[in-house]
């Protein structure tokens, strides 16, 4: 039975300590991401664009909360726990934070009847929680190995790119 974590309470003069930890962490994971994509390491600098993502989401997340409590005047801040332990939440927030084609890493543009399919992508390739654990862990799967995914660097860059110009935006 797993047992339900209750919503956290956070001071509010503890939040931008917290705010400025999450900042660092983005681009801390954005120039780690930069540094193996530059060494040909392209799966594990998805998993780390996705975890900056990830904390993207939960820094805008905080701040919105903690704008609200301000204006409404509390010392405090309550925050579902999931925000701290659900990748998908923390992505679906971030997703609105950025343009969808920012978080395209692949996309399928080939005619099939020109081209092999086996030769070429054959589906678009957009972050989703699964895929950081796809591109760390070796994986076993509907008969076969598993391990990173098809991408384009340039289109990588773009996502962290965007990660970065959205916490730039936020921290204004």
């Amino acid at each position: 039975m797993k047992l339900a974590h209750p919503d956290r309470i956070i001071p509010l003069d503890r939040l931008a300590e917290g705010l400025r930890l999450c900042a660092q962490n983005v681009r801390d994971f954005i120039v780690d991401a930069r540094l193996l994509l530059s060494k040909g390491h392209g799966y594990h600098a998805i998993a780390l664009a996705i975890f900056a993502f990830e904390e993207l989401g939960k820094y805008s997340e905080l701040k919105t909360l903690g704008d609200e409590a301000k204006r409404l005047g509390m010392s405090s801040l309550t925050v579902k726990d999931v925000l701290f332990s659900r990748h998908d939440y923390k992505q679906n927030i971030a997703k609105n934070l950025l343009v969808p084609d920012a978080m395209m890493l692949l996309t399928a543009d080939f005619d099939p009847k020109a081209f092999d399919p086996k030769a070429f992508a054959t589906e678009d390739v957009a972050v989703e929680p699964i895929l950081r654990l796809d591109c760390v862990f070796v994986d076993w799967r509907e008969c076969d190995w598993i391990h990173g995914t098809p991408h384009d660097t340039e289109r990588l860059k773009v996502f962290l790119d965007a990660i970065m110009d959205a916490l730039n935006k936020l921290a204004v």
